[in-house]
């Protein structure tokens, strides 16, 4: 076996002489193993036939291989206990699991049997497509929900970090098996793969396990999709949907990506306006005016592009209200610097959700894979929190003149809001009007 390995900061990063790259964080005094494997292209990556591919293809790893039916690996992963599941995102799909160190050479052979040797029985499909169908439908039911990928949508319209996870309804109703698989084959090359562990785990004995288990990976080659950034396009949305006692709102603009090397500055700013109890808009909306029961602020970044966004929902008549309040508080900490007192607040909160995020396996070994994906160096605890509390108030305020911009700000309300409401909304421009979807 050979491994080309380096270390840094106790991070061992190798490559298999197959081409799998790996990351693994040993970590003393833990007596499991938090290990991953990742896929580095996401549902962004899709083509406009395939949308919804890569989130069914993570469904169908798990019904069957050429070597297990779906009972055999039921039976195994209540065996070996612990913890098992997958997520797929717009960059990434990911299979993890938390065992006891002496289940890790089991957890690695059953990765490798589920993501090499999928079975894609047509049964077994047509069963987990109407799974899918009704999780797309769970989505399309709730308001919050179904307002955040309407969102996304309109704001970068016809490009993949745009377009829904799951994909749609009547075209994940559509797809074919020779179309999953193809999906799958383009997909199954070591250097689009990745795999990450943390906690009681050796790197020489894991190499060798990935060497033996994923060893039909060798010779496999393929091609990562060019990517390209979104363009952003403000808009101004109203659906309606009858029925709903409340509006929902997103109200958001173009933010940094992951990359950014403002994104410490980015994401303590978006905490001072929205990010617990004491932010200025928790405050202001709800504590002071009493016109929402919660509101937040967050940020989605990406490795090109990224967005912000407010959330909140209200009663169709105080919706004009709500609308005001937060324009007014993006006026604000626009113009006027945070305070002092302000940013170290929401950098004490930083600190302690690193610190105690630090004893964790799992969130030590999500970090490793993100850092490594996102071509950022592994950094050490003390490090982190430096950087986070080096931010400045001068920091902040140069982030907020670019991305709390008036003329680049996106609104969507979702509801059952009276005409003479949605046309006199305190809103630079018009709201356009959408329907709900029937069916």
């Amino acid at each position: 076996m050979g491994v080309a390995t380096s270390e840094q900061k106790g991070v061992y990063v190798g490559r298999l002489d197959l081409g799998l790259p790996v990351v693994v964080e040993p970590l003393p005094n833990t007596y499991s193993v938090s290990l991953a494997v990742w896929f580095l292209q996401g549902s962004r990556d899709e083509r406009p036939d395939e949308v919804g591919m890569a989130h069914f293809l993570e469904h169908m790893f798990f019904k069957g291989t050429t070597h297990r039916s779906v009972q055999d690996i039921a039976r195994l992963l209540d065996r070996i206990g612990g913890r098992v599941d997958a997520f797929t995102t717009r960059e990434y799909v990911c299979f993890y699991a938390r065992v006891l160190a002496e289940h890790t050479d089991w957890i690695v052979e059953l990765f490798a049997d589920l993501l090499l040797n999928p079975l894609f029985d047509p049964v077994e499909l047509e069963k987990e497509r109407m799974v899918v169908v009704e999780e797309i439908r769970g989505v399309d039911d709730d308001p919050a929900e179904f307002a955040f990928e309407r969102f996304t949508e309109a704001f970068w319209p016809g490009h993949g970090l745009g377009r829904p996870i799951a994909g749609r309804a009547e075209q994940v109703l559509d797809f074919r098996r020779d179309q999953l698989i193809a999906f799958f084959e383009r997909q199954n090359f070591p250097t689009n793969m990745l795999v990450t562990a943390a906690g009681a785990v050796d790197s020489e004995t894991l190499y060798q396990q990935l060497e033996r288990h994923f060893a039909p990976l060798a010779g496999r080659s393929g091609q990562a999709t060019e990517r390209h950034p979104p363009t952003v396009h403000p808009f101004a949305h109203y659906w309606h949907r009858p029925g709903l006692e409340q509006a929902q709102v997103i109200i958001g603009g173009p933010g940094l990506s992951f990359r950014d090397p403002r994104r410490n500055a980015y994401a303590l700013l978006l905490s001072v306006l929205g990010g617990g109890m004491s932010s200025r808009l928790f405050m202001k909306v709800r504590e002071e005016r009493g016109l929402v029961y919660s509101i937040h602020a967050s940020i989605v970044p990406y490795s090109d592009a990224g967005f912000w966004y407010v959330t909140a929902a209200t009663m169709p008549n105080r919706l004009p209200e709500l609308l005001r309040v937060v324009w007014e508080e993006l006026e604000r900490i626009r113009e006027v610097p945070v305070q002092p007192e302000e940013l170290h607040l929401v950098q004490e909160q930083s600190r302690v959700n690193l610190v105690m995020s630090w004893e964790s396996a799992s969130d030590r070994m999500f970090t490793r894979a993100k850092q490594f994906v996102y071509q950022e160096p592994f950094q050490s605890l003390d490090e982190k929190v430096r950087e986070v509390m080096a931010v400045t108030v001068e920091d902040t305020y140069a982030v907020a003149q670019e991305v709390f911009r008036p003329d680049a700000l996106s609104c969507l309300v979702l509801g059952d809001v009276p005409p003479a409401v949605i046309r006199d909304l305190p809103w630079p421009v018009a709201f356009e009007a959408r329907e709900w979807p029937e069916g």
